[in-house]
């Protein structure tokens, strides 16, 4: 199977920095407009344009725009400049050109501009497509009938360049004409969503009735990605829908037209996609094993997983590096997702296995908790990294055992076959030794801070109660009656003792939040994009081979279930959920994570269900846990304890729609959609409100169920207060238009805009 990796298009005249596929690499320079008249000159302009599929994953600018910010996904790290953009200040959110990681930075770069001698974004992607399609009109009826397919190809991409560019700002120019040097003047009126929706589905019809079923191209657009593009059009065209009388006018702009067989067209196209692969596996053609999307394998084919026939179309990355994007060794976008393990006592280096901690983008804390079931529901413990393992001796410094954690390790901990420890010794002692753990536990089960001091590596901890005397863990003395409550260290009844959130098991320092540079880089991220054949297979801090997903099957039937559930057709709606929750469930033969058996405090207090035959090592899975996780519709049943799990924001009216958007979150969590996805549903405001204690205002604390954390020590700004932090607006549901942009538009005569004419093409609020 070839290898379809895109060509790096530069800006003016269109020139190429060169092509490789799986099998031959071809260096191509000097081109001319004529080159592109011809079928093989299309051949290699449709390559070039595959370039927009990486704009998400490659680094800041598509990461910060479409991977954060939303009730899931938000900035972890304290820069200050990483603060005011996970809180929504002005000074990150604005037209005005900023510092380099403001908002205004990275749209720029989305609409169009030239970095490292590329010019990437959006608008020249459409110019190229616009080529493809007028140069394709004069071919010969032969080269026509052989270029078919690529015509499919570029008006997938000429819309998948329209669909992200209006998520982020709405209402944007229609451009039809290629363009070729500087345009004489910069007269570019907005379209309406209505129009844009309309030739967006069109371009797309056209793209699922001529793109094959299949490709021996690894990359190339198929038909079934085709085919869930146009249902997740129509079906956000539907969802628009409801807006269009509204009188909020963030609601009301995301009207693209009404259609009342929208819904119906997104179930039609969706099926046509699902009908194609559900018969592949016993999955309905998910992947037997959700972590199989995301296993990486040392020294196998550094394609293996992209090959999963799950993943419909993904971003092409290769494992030479040589044209892997337009920031060099930094490309990928992992780096903003990994937490900074390298700064604990832990000997966890920076390698391969961890990447390179960037420690700029994370989980909030719903993004852990909406897993309601850790211990059946398979996908948490799949999609986090929750434990380390020693990779390079002395990293950090070492922990050493103090007189207090050894006697409690030794008479409370160890098991029978453990070694006895001594004050002085330090806990790493060789390579592949557990060194960290993360633990995401509830406010009602906080640990005892003794007793995860005392673990024979560094454990992190949510919530955990501090000494009877007020302090926290090896300070401070413990009563024998305390004790002997070490034997079962899930705090029931913690008295006076306080209550901690977010202390750290290594040097009992706050972390994540807001509290510092150093601190707030420790949290746990994903397992997802972990990438050991990145760099060569040599460096942690190289670019990435693996691919990432743009479109998965898995996806299909969330868009699917969501069609059927807006017609209130629920037990279609089920069924398609309950395709997921098959897969998601621990399946015979598996072998549970010993963190979620002998750490989680749910699953020490009984209150999650794990088999008792289940929690011996290996802690292999005697039976599928499908039957505890299925959707059965309580979920969105008010009242039931289904329903209280899912966290629902405040005064919402359709809680189907809101479980749905729980449901994707849970699935497709950092793949750089979700924020897209809650803002066209028209729900992105309230979750965020809800959910996202750094972007909240202070008036929001939370919901009634998941309340946002308060401790007993946190003082002033920092740590957990109980209220919002940030100063999200509705307004922030779209982006602003650059400063520099607006500067640049002209009216139809060449004249600059005036002030009025700018503030009337900027969106609402800024």
């Amino acid at each position: 199977m070839n290898k379809y990796i895109s060509l790096l298009v530069c800006a003016g005249a269109l020139t190429f920095a060169g092509c490789q596929d799986f099998l031959e690499e071809k260096q191509v320079t000097t081109l001319t407009q004529d080159f592109y008249k011809s079928a093989e000159g299309l051949e290699t302009l449709v390559k070039g344009t595959y370039q927009i599929l990486r704009y998400k994953p490659d680094y800041n600018p598509g990461n910060y725009v479409f991977g954060i910010n939303s009730d899931v996904e938000v900035f972890a790290w304290s820069d200050a400049n990483r603060v005011a953009n996970g809180g929504y200040a002005p000074g990150a959110w604005n037209a005005q050109a900023g510092t380099s990681t403001n908002m205004n930075s990275q749209l720029m770069a989305l609409i169009g501009q030239v970095s490292g001698g590329v010019s990437e974004g959006c608008y020249p992607v459409i110019n190229r497509c616009n080529i493809f399609l007028e140069n394709y009109a004069t071919l010969s009826d032969a080269d026509k009938k052989k270029m078919e397919g690529r015509r499919g190809e570029i008006l997938f991409l000429r819309t998948y360049a329209y669909f992200i560019l209006s998520n982020t700002f709405g209402a944007v120019p229609i451009m039809t004409k290629s363009v070729s040097g500087m345009p004489e003047n910069f007269y570019y009126p907005k379209g309406t969503l209505e129009e844009l929706y309309s030739m967006l589905i069109n371009d797309m019809k056209e793209a699922v009735e001529i793109l094959p079923a299949t490709t021996g191209d690894l990359g190339r657009i198929t038909k079934p990605a085709a085919a869930t593009f146009l249902a997740k059009l129509f079906l956000v065209r539907a969802q628009g829908a409801e807006f269009q009388n509204s009188s909020e006018p963030t609601l009301k702009a995301l009207y693209k037209g009404t259609d009342s067989e929208d819904l119906d067209n997104a179930i039609k196209y969706a099926t046509v996609a699902i009908s194609q692969k559900q018969n592949e596996t016993a999955y309905g053609g998910l992947a037997p094993d959700f972590g199989s999307l995301w296993t990486n394998i040392k020294g196998s084919d550094p394609y293996a997983r992209d090959k999963v026939s799950e993943l419909l179309l993904t971003a092409q990355y290769e494992s030479t590096q040589t044209y892997n994007g337009r920031y060099g060794s930094n490309t990928s976008f992992i780096h903003l997702y990994n937490s900074n393990h390298t700064n604990f006592r832990a000997s966890v280096g920076r390698t391969m296995e961890y990447g390179r901690p960037f420690a700029t983008a994370g989980s909030s804390d719903w993004g852990y908790d909406m897993y309601t079931d850790r211990a059946n529901d398979s996908r948490y413990y799949k999609t986090y990294l929750t434990d380390y393992v020693t990779t390079q001796m002395g990293n950090g410094g070492y922990k050493d055992w103090t007189a207090t954690t050894a006697y409690v390790y030794n008479n409370f901990i160890k098991g029978a076959n453990d070694a006895t420890v001594k004050a002085g010794e330090h806990l790493m002692k060789s390579l592949g030794q557990r060194a960290i753990v993360y633990i995401e536990n509830s406010k009602d089960e906080p640990l005892d801070s003794l007793w995860v001091a005392s673990q024979p590596f560094i454990m992190n901890v949510r919530w955990t109660v501090g000494a009877p005397n007020g302090n926290y863990g090896t300070a401070g003395s413990y009563s024998s009656e305390v004790e002997e409550g070490l034997r079962n260290p899930v705090v029931k009844n913690k008295g006076t003792r306080k209550l901690y959130y977010r202390v750290d098991g290594d040097k009992g320092d706050n972390y994540g939040l807001d509290y510092g540079l150093t601190q707030a880089g420790h949290y746990m991220g994903p397992r997802k994009w972990l990438d050991i054949n990145r760099g060569l297979g040599t460096s942690a801090n190289g670019g990435q081979a693996i691919d990432i997903c743009i479109f998965r099957l898995a996806e299909t039937y969330l868009i699917r279930a969501e069609a059927y559930g807006r017609k209130g057709d629920m037990a279609n709606a089920i069924a398609d959920l309950n395709v997921l929750r098959k897969r998601a469930a621990y399946h015979s033969g598996e072998t549970r994570n010993e963190v979620l058996v002998k750490y989680e405090p749910s699953v020490l207090t009984g209150k999650l269900d794990v088999p008792s035959a289940e929690k011996q090592s290996p802690y292999k899975v005697t039976a599928d846990s499908y039957e505890k996780i299925k959707v059965t519709g309580e979920e969105w049943t008010a009242g039931t304890d289904k329903f209280k799990k899912e966290n629902y924001p405040d005064n919402v009216n359709n809680y189907f729609v809101q479980f749905i958007y729980n449901e994707r979150a849970r699935e497709l969590i950092f793949e750089l959609n979700i924020r897209e996805d809650l803002h066209n549903a028209g729900i992105l405001y309230e979750r965020v409100v809800a959910r996202d204690q750094l972007g909240a205002p202070a008036t929001s604390k939370g919901t009634q169920n998941f309340p946002f954390p308060k401790d007993d020590v946190s003082t002033g700004s920092k740590g957990a207060t109980g209220v919002g932090k940030g100063v999200f607006e509705r307004k922030h549901t779209f982006f602003p238009w650059p400063q520099a942009f607006l500067d640049l538009l002209t009216d139809e005569k060449g004249n600059a805009l005036d002030e009025a004419a700018k503030k009337a093409y900027q969106n609402y609020g800024y």
